[in-house]
């Protein structure tokens, strides 16, 4: 396997949970249990639907994976220039979406995105969520959004916003995360959420089977809002809010939660990356093989570590003549980071 390993063997063990799996009419449970795993540890994600955990990382720890990824950028040799703002153009990047979400050019398989993925503290809580330290993460995305000119983001800045749950899966199924490691304010971009959207989430699909297609709702983890569909949410008391959150903080929520990613508008970047974690017992043998050719070949995955689809570069003809589908620099992976990618069992 073209991925270099470190000799390092820490890592903690727990008892291995009960097996996931999916009834027959879309209800994911535990073996034995009724319903899906509580979030007792953060009550928050099943009352309001999202919450901010604090301090997973060190602010220093924090500020470090910022420069990493801002050299990153530097990397690609379009001259941009982290110390000098006269180079913040989208002109001088290597492609992007919306206000700055990379997912191109094996930047998820870079070695600053698997050392975040490896913290034990981002992972403490997702373990405390899913009651198991025996993880999978996804190989997802980067964002690195700079506050661009509203004339230089080409539209790339309106709201867009969504779940990322399919409409038939009508209870948990997934906790998202964003690892932030830039102080991030109420105009630096970041987080919106639609605030007592997620108690919303079954009614909303069960009385508006008008919407769907022909063919019934998809089953693709991800559903967009029009703004005619959110004015039903509006007229429930539903409101937009950013969240926020420091250096070494984690934002979770519920993808059943409707949010979106708002550009900066301010005069800082937002700078994090996309983390999910989820019980290594729940995938199944077909994406466990899937896994493996994941890390085999560089590619970047969906958000959900177990129910993915492969990303990036991979997926999409190339737009720069320079991408590639491999990091610049193969990661050096711990015994750890194995595990949690797929390759190595617990």
């Amino acid at each position: 396997m073209p991925i270099a390993t470190s000799t390092s063997t820490a890592t903690t063990t727990a008892a291995r949970p009960q097996v996931l799996y999916e009834a027959p009419h879309g209800t994911l449970r535990l073996r034995g249990h009724h319903e899906a795993p509580g979030t007792q540890a953060f009550p928050e994600l099943d009352t309001q639907g999202y919450t901010v955990v604090k301090n997973v990382i060190s602010a220093e720890k924090a500020k470090e994976y910022e420069d990493r990824m801002y050299q990153w950028l530097e990397s690609h040799g379009k001259g941009f220039k982290k110390d000098d703002k006269e180079t913040w153009k989208p002109q001088n990047l290597p492609n992007f979406d919306r206000g700055g979400l990379f997912h191109r050019n094996g930047v998820g398989q870079e070695q600053f995105a698997w050392d975040i993925r490896s913290e034990p503290g981002l992972i403490d809580a997702f373990a405390k969520i899913w009651g198991t330290e025996e993880l999978l993460v996804s190989v997802d995305s980067v964002n690195i959004s700079l506050p661009f000119k509203q004339e230089d983001m080409g539209g790339r800045d309106a709201p867009w916003p969504h779940v990322d749950q399919s409409p038939n899966r009508r209870f948990k199924h997934c906790v998202q995360g964003i690892m932030n490691l830039a102080e991030n304010g109420p105009n630096d971009g970041g987080l919106m959420v639609l605030e007592n959207s997620l108690p919303l989430f079954n009614a909303f699909f069960e009385s508006h089977e008008d919407d769907a297609p022909p063919e019934g709702w998809s089953m693709k983890d991800s559903y967009p809002f029009s703004e005619k569909q959110l004015e039903w949410f509006y007229e429930r008391g539903c409101t937009w809010k950013k969240v926020e959150a420091g250096p070494g903080d984690v934002i979770l929520w519920d993808s059943r939660c409707i949010h979106y990613g708002a550009a900066a508008k301010g005069d800082r970047a937002r700078v994090a990356t996309y983390v999910c974690y989820k019980p290594a017992a729940a995938i199944t043998p077909s994406h466990a093989e899937l896994r493996k050719e994941v890390m085999r070949n560089h590619y970047m995955t969906s958000h959900d570590p177990i129910m993915f689809h492969v990303t990036g570069s991979k997926m999409k003809e190339p737009v720069d003549e320079n991408e590639t589908i491999a990091p610049k620099n193969l990661p050096i992976l711990s015994k750890r980071a194995l595990q949690l990618a797929g390759v190595e069992a617990y």
